[in-house]
């Protein structure tokens, strides 16, 4: 998925309307902003930035992207230097959540070097670590691995930001996890987790112990796995992370399943269902209705399964209908 870059050529237009302007003869205060409007401009990028998130966390990237672009214009205006790798990082995130890894790149790339010239080893880890993500979504994990690396040593280099080291090395932690290095990456994910919950940063936390529920069951300890999954449904409830709530519900389900506890796992699939059907997540409400639909034998629940095989062909049907290419009668006409 392509997105346009607009924050290039939005301020490319707006140069060259104040060129224009002055070229007229009409000018601007040439005075030097005051304290007051640089602090004003900083909070209104970290405003934007915020709006960003909202979307970011709903996945309508498109939009995202246009509030970090506003965010990246506003810090670059007060050479604000930490505000704008900050903005061209969370550009990054929005841009390999679309898919575009070479736009994301690009942003990690503008971020680090924006890092580097602020002078700020947080700033530069969250790029680097970044960069790793990218790596890592090309297929080169261990590529990915080595950035983290240099990410969690620039985090770790006597700053007081704990977020920035807490993310890199839940970063370093995936990869490792990813490489078969389960030992290594438990214990990067649970120093993470003590720094988040630490900071009460609950929707990182969620995601330490999702990830760690994830490394445990791939260890075959789906016991402690399945502790895990429900902390980190624990940690999403408690950050509102709508998003994130139906994955740890399907995580501490299957578990349940794999353990023997088919009516727990039923519930908890139920629960996934509706808190994804809540949420407009597709993908996982299909999940939970299949899962539901299998299981359904097992626990009894007859009769709901029929109920919840209706509703997966429904989704069919609709999906179906909304993927199907326009009818020429309903084409609009080619232009002349």
């Amino acid at each position: 998925m392509k997105l346009a870059r607009l924050s290039l050529f939005a301020r490319l237009a707006a140069l060259a309307l104040a060129l224009a302007l002055a070229a007229a003869g009409v000018s601007c205060s040439s005075a030097p902003k005051a304290p007051d409007a640089v602090l004003e401009a900083k909070n209104n990028a970290a405003d934007l930035a915020k709006l960003g998130d909202g979307y970011l966390a709903k996945a309508l990237y498109a939009k995202a992207l246009q509030y970090y672009s506003e965010s990246l214009s506003a810090s670059q205006a007060v050479d604000d230097l930490e505000g704008a790798s900050a903005a061209q990082a969370s550009m990054g995130r929005a841009y390999l959540g679309a898919g575009d890894a070479d736009s994301a790149e690009r942003e990690y790339r503008d971020s680090l070097d924006y890092g580097r010239m602020a002078g700020s080893a947080p700033a530069q880890a969250i790029a680097k670590a970044g960069l790793g993500e990218v790596a890592f979504a090309k297929g080169d994990k261990a590529g990915a691995l080595a950035l983290f690396g240099e990410a969690v040593v620039l985090a770790d280099s006597g700053a007081k930001d704990t977020k920035a080291l807490a993310v890199t090395l839940h970063d370093r932690g995936v990869a490792k996890a990813a490489l078969g290095r389960r030992v290594e990456a438990l214990a990067d994910f649970s120093k993470a987790e003590s720094l988040n919950l630490k900071a009460k940063r609950w929707s990182e936390l969620g995601a330490n112990r999702y990830a760690e529920a994830a490394a445990l069951a791939a260890s075959g300890k789906a016991q402690e796995a399945l502790a895990a999954a429900l902390g980190a449904l624990d940690a999403d409830k408690r950050g509102e992370n709508a998003r994130a709530v139906p994955l740890d519900l399907a995580a501490a389900a299957g578990l349940s399943a794999k353990l023997g506890k088919d009516a727990e796992a039923w519930d908890y699939w139920r629960r996934s269902f509706d808190s994804a059907l809540a949420d407009d997540d597709t993908v996982s409400v299909r999940k939970a209705l299949s899962s539901l639909i299998e299981l359904a034998p097992k626990t009894g629940e007859v009769e709901e399964g029929k109920r919840y095989e209706a509703l997966l062909a429904q989704l069919d049907q609709a999906q179906s209908k909304s993927a199907a290419p326009a009818s020429p009668a309903s084409a609009p006409a080619p232009k002349p």
